[in-house]
């Protein structure tokens, strides 16, 4: 259960980390005029480094440590645009699961196993999504077959936001909640299971995020915590220790039979 726990679990961290920003000013009310679904798009571009800035991105690594119920995992996850994805957990700086996507499809490695085996084939979707938010901004949603509009505006914590819902082409739905004030992605809410394999029952989920910093140019969010959006409940909170863009992977990572 608890290398179950932890690939599910790691991987719902990820999938937000390229679009992830903060609120600057907690009193913002009607900061701007409401604008068209282009310009907000335009300037949450601008505001995390830019369009050629972001569209030079290929491929990338974070390490990051999360914390539920008192526990502690450590995570390291890679992708690439061929596309290609790897994530590796750790408890107590042992390894103890990693899973990822290659040419032959998703496949999985727990601990104790001789080999990678064939995963789901829900964890092709899974992986691809991750993809598809930490290396393309949404500017380019469009072209890759997404769907981006303007769903109004929210005001939440004094802050007036812009609620841009994308539809991706596999059918997968979020709510993307950007700020006036910065133009970033303060929050994310969808409707999903936490823990998807060890209980299947979807809930309203909400990631807030905090902590941002510039790494080479790129706007990106160093913590984040995810909540039960209908409770308030606090589920687990997750530290990016280090972000790499268009790292060096070292020959083979991101194939399955790298150990």
């Amino acid at each position: 259960m608890f290398q179950r726990y932890s690939r599910r679990h790691a991987i719902g961290t990820f999938l937000a980390l390229a679009v992830t920003a903060r609120a600057s000013q907690a009193s913002i009310t009607r900061a701007v005029p409401n604008l068209s679904l282009a310009e907000v798009i335009r300037r949450h571009t601008n505001a995390r480094g830019g369009a050629r800035k972001l569209d030079s991105v290929h491929a990338m690594t974070t390490a990051v440590a999360i914390t539920e119920k008192g526990s502690v995992l450590e995570g390291h996850y890679s992708c690439n645009d061929t596309p290609a994805w790897r994530i590796d957990v750790y408890a107590g700086g042992k390894h103890v699961f990693c899973e990822g996507l290659d040419k032959g499809g998703p496949w999985l490695w727990p601990a104790g196993d001789s080999s990678a085996h064939e995963a789901v084939p829900d964890a092709r979707k899974t992986g691809i999504q991750g993809i598809e938010f930490n290396l393309y901004g949404l500017h380019r949603f469009p072209a890759r077959g997404h769907a981006l509009s303007l769903d109004g505006r929210e005001l939440l914590d004094g802050v007036d936001y812009y609620v841009v819902k994308a539809v991706m082409k596999d059918g997968y739905t979020t709510y993307l909640y950007v700020n006036p004030a910065s133009w970033m992605v303060d929050r994310r809410r969808d409707f999903r299971a936490f823990h998807p394999d060890i209980d299947p029952k979807k809930v309203y989920a909400e990631k807030r995020y905090d902590d941002f910093r510039k790494v080479d140019g790129i706007g990106s969010a160093f913590s984040e915590k995810q909540v039960n959006w209908n409770t308030g409940e606090e589920v687990n909170s997750t530290v990016v220790r280090t972000i790499a863009y268009n790292p060096q992977f070292p020959y083979g990572e991101l194939i399955r039979s790298y150990r």
